[in-house]
């Protein structure tokens, strides 16, 4: 494991403390594990095991035969890898006590160029693991990684909270991706009424190392550009804000709420804002590259809110504070970590 995910798992272990311990010598069943946060968490529990005895199993599933981002973990011991396509096959006979549901595209232009399955991931497909795990352990603990998309077409003038009421577009460019997460929702609702342990995480704009180089999210696009371009060229202007949070802090706080929480959806994002712009300066600053803004958006940009600020409140009124990372400090993690993998590679 490379110093810059050692120095977050650290940071977990540390912040959680004993609330971890529940995981030791558990099955932990990981959908979507060959992307950001499910390839973190994999990393995680494996790091648990290696530093800290937890002799947990690991079931790690994607889409993916040959997943770059799990090549040093699918022929572990501990870890049980599945290359399955969900929406055919999800069904699982290991009992699981632990299921984090990351399957799903992330990256806008996946989800906005598979609109049935990008839907049906994140219903159908999700439904159906959740039913698998229950049906061999009816006290596992479940849950589903949703996203702030869901928000995308609320008013942005204060943060969204999970309470308010979502406003939906069926004809919206990114209709799939927003209604196949409320409906995930939706679903997960109905089998809480039914007596199960599971939730939904609301999550906002993660960043952090260990996603694939191929990622296609703007900050690892603009990354990208400020390692091989002579100058980092903006889709648009970049004047849309976002709250940005370190996948470090994001575990944290799906670790927590997986274990203790007691509401049925929660938000998790980040704190600091900033805007695109800023985001890219810091970026060229770092690779000493010049960024300038473009004037009209594309298909990607267009479709995108203005604003993403979400309310962490719900999280915060349940859960002890941690001390978030702070922007400038999650840039520099990420930023070297993206510069010695690409070197790596090249």
């Amino acid at each position: 494991m490379n110093k810059y995910l050692r120095k977050s798992m650290d940071k977990i272990v540390k912040t959680l403390g004993v609330t971890i311990h529940e995981f030791k010598g558990k099955t932990i069943l990981i959908t979507g594990a060959n992307g950001l946060i499910g390839g973190f968490l994999s990393d995680f529990f494996v790091y648990l095991n290696d530093e800290h005895d937890f002799n947990c199993q690991l079931v790690l599933t994607s889409l993916s035969s040959e997943p770059k981002r799990l090549r040093d973990l699918r022929y572990r011991n501990d870890v049980s890898y599945y290359s399955k396509d969900l929406t055919n096959d999800a069904w699982f006979f290991e009992k699981i006590n632990f299921c984090i549901y990351c399957a799903g595209y992330a990256q806008p232009n996946k989800f906005l160029s598979n609109a049935e399955k990008t839907y049906r991931l994140n219903v159908d497909s999700m439904v159906k693991t959740f039913q698998s795990v229950m049906f061999e352990r009816e006290s596992a603990k479940m849950l589903f990684i949703s996203s702030s998309e869901v928000y995308a077409l609320n008013d942005t003038s204060k943060p969204h909270c999970e309470t308010d009421e979502l406003k939906l577009d069926l004809w919206h460019k990114r209709a799939p991706y927003i209604i196949g997460k409320t409906t995930g929702e939706y679903n997960v609702g109905l089998l809480r009424q039914k007596g199960y342990d599971v939730k939904s995480a609301r999550v906002s704009l993660c960043y952090g190392p260990g996603h694939v180089m191929e990622d296609t999210r703007v900050m690892s696009e603009l990354t990208l550009k400020g390692i091989e371009n002579e100058t980092i060229n903006l889709f648009d202007d970049g004047s849309a804000f976002r709250k940005y949070q370190h996948i470090s802090d994001c575990s944290i706080m799906l670790i927590n709420i997986l274990l203790k929480g007691k509401e049925e959806v929660y938000n998790v994002g980040g704190k600091e804002e900033t805007t695109i712009y800023d985001m890219a300066k810091i970026i060229g600053d770092r690779f000493n590259k010049e960024v300038v803004k473009g004037k009209v958006n594309n298909d990607v940009a267009s479709s995108a809110p203005k604003k993403v600020s979400i309310s962490l409140d719900r999280y915060e009124e349940e859960f002890d504070e941690f001390e978030f990372t702070s922007f400038d400090d999650g840039m520099k993690n990420y930023l070297d970590w993206y510069h010695d993998t690409y070197k790596s590679l090249n």
